[in-house]
C-alpha cells in the first residue's frame, strides 16, 4: 500500500539520492541543483512523497506558473519501484488538489521522449516537442490537460 504525505526540509537528502538514480536515463545530474532550488522555496507545501511498504520511494508535486496555470513537476520514483504505478499515484494526487482550484484552466508538464507516454495516460495531451532540448538531448514534449 502506497502513502502520500507532503515532503518536508529534510526529505532533500533521500530524494536526492534518488534523484541521482535516475541519472543519467531521467535526468542530468546538473538538473539536481535546479531541484533543490524549486526544493528550497515556497513551492515545499505543494510537493510530495511516496511511501511504499515503510520505505519513502520517490516525490512529485506542481507550482503554479500564474493564477490559471499549474506545472507538475520533478517526479521521480526510486528505479526499483518503476512500473509499480507509484508516479501515476502521485501525478493524480496532485491532479485531484489541482482539480479543486476553480481559478486554474490548466494543467502542464515538461517531460521527454522517454516518459510522455506514460503522461498521455493520465490524459495529458502533448502541445508540442521540441528536439533535443534536454542537457542529455533528448527531446522535450510540452503536455496539458485543459481543465475548462
Amino acid at each position: 500500500m502506497a502513502i502520500i504525505r507532503t515532503a518536508q526540509k529534510q526529505d532533500f537528502k533521500f530524494l536526492s539520492k534518488i534523484f541521482l538514480l535516475n541519472v543519467p536515463k531521467y535526468f542530468d545530474k546538473k538538473e539536481l541543483d535546479d531541484f533543490k532550488k524549486y526544493f528550497n522555496s515556497k513551492n515545499l507545501e505543494s510537493y510530495f512523497i511516496i511511501e511504499s511498504q515503510g520505505k519513502e520511494v520517490g516525490g512529485g508535486g506542481y507550482a503554479y506558473e500564474n493564477i490559471k496555470t499549474a506545472r507538475i513537476c520533478w517526479l521521480f520514483i526510486h528505479p526499483n519501484y518503476h512500473g509499480l504505478g507509484l508516479g501515476k499515484k502521485l501525478v493524480n494526487h496532485c491532479v485531484k488538489i489541482l482539480k479543486n482550484d476553480r481559478k486554474l484552466s490548466v494543467i502542464e508538464v515538461e517531460t521527454s521522449n522517454l516518459t510522455y507516454k506514460f503522461y498521455e495516460k493520465l490524459n495529458f495531451k502533448i502541445e508540442y516537442i521540441k528536439k533535443d532540448y534536454w542537457p542529455n538531448n533528448d527531446d522535450l514534449y510540452f503536455m496539458k490537460i485543459d481543465l475548462i
